[in-house]
């Protein structure tokens, strides 16, 4: 059986890599997580200890900068250095699920050591056609290494969702539509420019943003530019499954504003649960199926913002619609041609 490890381990914050990690044991991949944290050379010090043929880095961040301190530049210059010692033993491939790290895209050897990674990979997974014409030509990437992927379907952890009046009335909410931004509160979700809108144009549809903020001062700011706003709900904190799934099925539609994104999960999800989405057509890289009523694109909320959303409210949430959706972007679909990639880099 192929071995695997999968880095970092961030399976308590995201489904993505337990979903793939068991649909990979159907394809003969044994999947390990690269636990833990050392100082110096993080990477190359965890794979000491491991055997695998296979490292599959899907957040290479996490091994270079991100705390905010005197050390920043030090774990930032190191990562090449890092990443050669951990390879020697193992093939090196990645997923570009970012290709700017979320909120972090100034801090110094951040887009050095992407590139370096992704240069050095056997492999390049990329969730759409269009993430990977600009992997390669940002990167100068040869066009066979990079490999076109589903994002997968994250529903499977959820289930089908209720019904909406059944959701509203647990979450308190009362009759009339909700528009929903939903998952972590951060500054690269372009949240203050769809409150401003909200509070200005005053549609017949209630905004609700939902989820932990990044940090308690971002939080803060947000809540403070939502005022006594009565047509726009927040509620910050986490999000465990079933108050997402109440919180999915409750919406009419649902809105990502993200200044910049490769991919997006949230967006599949939505997708998969048949839920009407609004996105700017700026996010070419976020592919959902389209053309299709459920996806609504605008190109800035002073043109076209309310024309869409006024479209996007006029298509029913339907679950079962998007059961061809889910289908294509199976984790067996996804195991298959990820453990497809594994087996002709190693030959």
């Amino acid at each position: 059986m192929l071995e695997v490890l999968f880095a970092p381990d961030w399976r308590s914050g995201n489904p993505y890599q337990t979903l793939l990690a068991k649909a990979l044991r159907h394809q003969g991949v044994n999947v390990r997580f690269l636990e833990g944290y050392k100082r110096i050379l993080p990477l190359s010090r965890l794979l000491a200890t491991q055997r695998c043929d296979v490292l599959h880095l899907h957040w290479p961040e996490a091994y270079f900068g991100g705390r905010h301190d005197a050390l920043d530049w030090f774990r930032g210059a190191r990562f090449p250095v890092d990443l050669a010692g951990a390879t020697k033993r193992c093939l090196l491939v990645t997923t570009a699920h970012n290709f700017q790290v979320h909120n972090r895209a100034n801090e110094a050897f951040t887009a050095k050591n992407i590139k370096c990674v992704h240069t050095k990979a056997a492999v390049v997974f990329a969730h759409s056609a269009i993430a990977k014409q600009q992997l390669v030509e940002a990167l100068a990437l040869p066009v066979e290494k990079v490999r076109v992927i589903p994002h997968g379907d994250l529903c499977e952890v959820l289930s089908a969702p209720v019904p909406a009046s059944m959701a509203r009335e647990e979450l308190g909410l009362g009759p009339g539509k909700i528009a929903l931004v939903f998952g972590t509160v951060e500054p690269y979700k372009g949240l203050e420019e769809i409150i401003a809108w909200w509070q200005r144009a005053k549609p017949d549809v209630r905004l609700a943003i939902i989820g932990k903020p990044m940090t308690p001062e971002y939080g803060s700011q947000i809540g403070l530019q939502i005022g006594d706003s009565r047509n726009i709900i927040h509620r910050f904190e986490w999000l465990p499954d079933e108050l997402l799934r109440l919180w999915l099925s409750a919406a009419a539609v649902t809105i990502f504003n993200y200044r910049h994104i490769f991919t997006s999960g949230a967006a599949n999800l939505a997708r998969s649960f048949g839920i009407p989405i609004l996105l700017p057509k700026r996010l070419d890289t976020v592919v959902l199926g389209e053309p299709t009523p459920y996806v609504r694109r605008f190109t800035n909320f002073a043109t076209d913002f309310a024309e869409q959303l006024t479209a996007a409210l006029a298509v029913q949430p339907d679950f079962a619609a998007a059961s061809s959706w889910r289908e294509a972007s199976s984790w067996d679909t996804v195991a298959r041609l990820t453990a497809d990639g594994y087996r002709d880099a190693l030959g």
